[in-house]
């Protein structure tokens, strides 16, 4: 018999949960399984100090590893590192609670026409000989289905069908109708015939569920496929952080067993059920269509693939098309019969998150030259040029996402989102939530960087030092936002490999088709935290290289926003293959040109 422990939780603000765990598994192991997320962006190994937690009781001595955390926080551990060996106790702050920005990202208008239909079997042509399932144009179905609908069609006709695209997912029968409502009193008779009417108009709601499985954070819209609108929107962190916060770390940890891939696939498949549970409860049973995009990594990830392919050169993925994996719907919550797929993804570093953004902004319609960039750990930028479409992707790491920062975390409750410096060079800044800064988050990052370097306190070589004017500004090299919030030189280092990186990336992408900056006619940025972010801090830290002088489109989160679209309009299914088939993918890597761009686009 396994010996048991207790760990106690305290949260403020909520009352302790004890819960049991085995002797010997690490604090972040055991927050996990009670399905409560810390940062863990090193993947667990010690390094990034970000799971640092207030805990007590019987656990493993630190080592050096760890002990070069701890020497400003007493009573503290690391999450990652820790074992509990007996009873012990954590305590969470605000930290350990993630927050996304909420908001569908930007969408260019579209037609209505869903891909998930619920619609009575109406009478048929009696001289009409083909099968319903032909009538309809339908191709697939299940042997229950047909059964159903063979004896409907001997009673001649009466009940529902549910399809999705040309697939069959269900049939009901008519209900009878209740013959004692023909006796209530005539005054009543009406309106009780019309509520029947309309409580018998379907045997079910008709809900589709839209998912982003993001590398950091997971999103969810449910859409009333009926009214066509979106009735629910929920985001958490993606479980799959307590592995790694980046896709190198998890296809390291993916490549080592088959175990590894399991564990893996069903954290994903965990967030993706509590996301809908937290946003439906019961009424996730309705759920009867769901998409999600994600980067070639999640997907893989998902559908239980070994993703080490995509970190080997030539960087081959093992799927790129749609993947049906209703096989998986059940374990998120879906009935049975429900229909549940992947975008199409382009390679190995452009996923289906990408086709589902430009899905979304109609960026093969647009007409002149544009550039279409996603900010995230791994910078995708598409060019469209008349509409035909050229892609690249370039590492530029989690620093715009708040990551490998000292004071950086993600957007969570008081991250500083926002920030303008004063006259004499003092912070103004904003939180999420306006709660005390405990940190600061990609958005607010950028503008940091971008106002410092307006008022001279970082350089165009990213060097750090206080104006003879204002010496005051910074202490020990650091400039403070508040006696524990600050940013240092390592920072402005880590900011200038991402930017450069993209900016870089950018770069090369228009001189593969001798063109210059003057003849683009727009940048879209896309992102989760994208319409948080200002054209000028942008321009400031020169992401967005300088001599550009155009409009600067901001889309939030289109990956999300993409799915949305796939699933109301059903021509942007044909128009998401087209893009995934005809784009062409250049590989940076492969390019000896790159590194000197990079270098070159590493100075503000």
């Amino acid at each position: 018999m396994e010996f048991i422990l207790l760990l106690t939780i305290k949260q403020p603000g909520s009352d302790d949960k004890v819960i049991d765990v085995a002797p010997g598994i690490s604090i972040i192991e055991a927050l996990t399984q009670a399905s409560l997320m810390l940062d863990s962006p090193c993947g667990g190994k010690g390094r990034c100090g970000k799971c640092l937690i207030k805990a007590s009781g019987k656990l493993s001595e630190p080592q050096a590893s760890e002990l070069a955390h701890l020497a400003d926080h007493p009573g503290y551990r690391l999450a990652c590192l820790a074992k509990i060996e007996g009873n012990c106790a954590v305590e969470l702050t605000g930290q350990s609670v993630f927050s996304s920005l909420k908001g569908l990202g930007w969408t260019a208008p579209y037609s209505l026409d869903p891909a998930l239909k619920l619609f009575p079997i109406g009478p048929r042509d009696r001289l009409d000989q083909r099968s319903l399932l032909n009538t309809l144009e339908l191709n697939s179905c299940t042997v229950d289905s047909l059964e159903t609908l063979s004896a409907i069609e001997a009673k001649g006709g009466g009940g529902w069908l549910l399809t999705c695209h040309d697939r069959l997912l269900k049939v009901w029968p008519q209900e009878k109708d209740d013959k004692e409502k023909a006796h209530k009193d005539q005054e009543h008779k009406e309106q009780e015939h019309k509520d029947q009417a309309h409580k018998r108009q379907a045997p079910m709601e008709n809900l589709a569920a839209a998912f982003d499985l993001g590398t950091t954070g997971l999103a969810l819209a449910v859409i009333d496929m009926e009214t066509k609108k979106t009735i629910a929107f929920e985001t958490s962190l993606n479980p799959q952080t307590a592995i790694g916060g980046d896709v190198i770390s998890r296809i390291t940890y993916a490549a080592e067993s088959q175990e590894n891939i399991k564990t893996l696939q069903n954290l994903a498949l965990k967030g993706l059920r509590e996301l809908l549970e937290s946003a439906l409860g019961e009424r996730s049973r309705f759920v009867s269509a769901a998409l999600i995009s994600g980067n070639t990594t999640m997907l893989h990830l998902l559908a239980g693939l070994n993703p080490k392919s995509l970190a080997l050169a030539p960087y081959r993925p093992i799927f790129t098309k749609s993947l049906d994996i209703s096989h998986l719907g059940e374990k998120i919550g879906l009935p049975k019969w429900a229909c549940f797929s992947t975008t199409p993804s382009i390679s190995a570093y452009v996923g289906g998150d990408i086709t589902s953004g430009l899905v979304a902004v109609k960026l093969a319609e647009r007409k002149g030259t544009v550039i279409f960039i996603d900010i995230g750990t791994n910078g995708e930028i598409v060019l469209s040029r008349n509409g035909k479409l050229v892609a690249t992707s370039c590492a530029a790491g989690p620093a715009l996402e708040g990551m490998n920062i000292t004071c950086g975390l993600r957007a969570i409750t008081g991250a500083v989102d926002s920030f303008k410096i004063g006259p004499n060079l003092e912070p103004n800044f904003t939180t999420i939530g306006q709660a005390p800064a405990i940190g600061i988050c990609g958005s607010g990052l950028i503008d940091i960087c971008a106002e410092l370097i307006k008022s001279g306190v970082i350089n165009k070589t990213g060097r750090m030092s206080a104006p003879k004017s204002h010496p005051q500004a910074l202490t020990d090299n650091r400039y403070h936002l508040t006696d524990k919030v600050f940013l240092d030189q390592k920072d402005v280092r880590q900011v200038q490999l991402a930017k450069g990186a993209i900016a870089a990336a950018m770069k090369m992408l228009l001189e593969r088709f001798d063109l210059t900056l003057s003849d683009l006619d727009e940048i879209v940025i896309a992102g989760a935290f994208g319409f948080h972010l200002r054209p000028e801090s942008l321009k400031g830290i020169a992401l967005i290289p300088k001599g550009y002088e155009g409009p600067v489109s901001f889309v939030g989160n289109s990956s999300l926003a993409g799915v949305v679209r796939l699933l109301l309009d059903r021509s942007a299914t044909k128009e998401i293959e087209t893009i995934s088939n005809q784009i062409e993918v250049i590989e940076l890597g492969f390019d000896p040109k790159f590194q000197d761009a990079f270098l070159a686009s590493l100075g503000f």
